[in-house]
């Protein structure tokens, strides 16, 4: 069962200006940065309670967020939705014949993420997670 938003993540292309215009915004610091050079991206985050905002920015020309930047520009990359059992979730989904990405299948254990498609959300990349 869906329980609410975990986080959102925004992609941008500088970002540490990003993280310069959100600490005004939000009027608080960035909390941590990480860097993910595997992926291609780094990453800064505000954390508010149990959920985070996470800014994420191309550390080169290859990786999800180099693509997404430049073929749709900055902006929401995905939204994360926390679920109570991502077992029966990712059964409830399949059932209705929800079309995921990173699915294990039927039987097989989550190792990794799992996501709804864009296609079926109207264009929004769907993170399930279980914390």
């Amino acid at each position: 069962m869906f329980k609410g938003v975990d986080h959102v993540v925004i992609a941008v292309k500088d970002l540490d200006g990003a993280v310069g215009r959100y600490e005004t915004i939000y009027g608080t610091q960035v909390s941590d940065r990480s860097d993910a050079p595997a992926a291609g991206m780094a990453m800064a985050f505000f954390r508010f309670g149990d959920s985070y905002i996470e800014l994420v920015s191309a550390t080169g020309d290859q990786g999800p967020i180099a693509k997404r930047l430049a073929e749709q520009g900055e902006g929401v990359h995905l939204v994360a939705m926390k679920v109570d059992n991502i077992e029966k979730t990712l059964t409830g989904l399949r059932d209705k014949g929800i079309r995921l990405v990173g699915d294990p299948g039927p039987g097989n254990p989550v190792k990794g993420q799992v996501f709804i498609h864009p296609s079926v959300t109207g264009g929004v990349l769907t993170q399930i997670v279980e914390r």
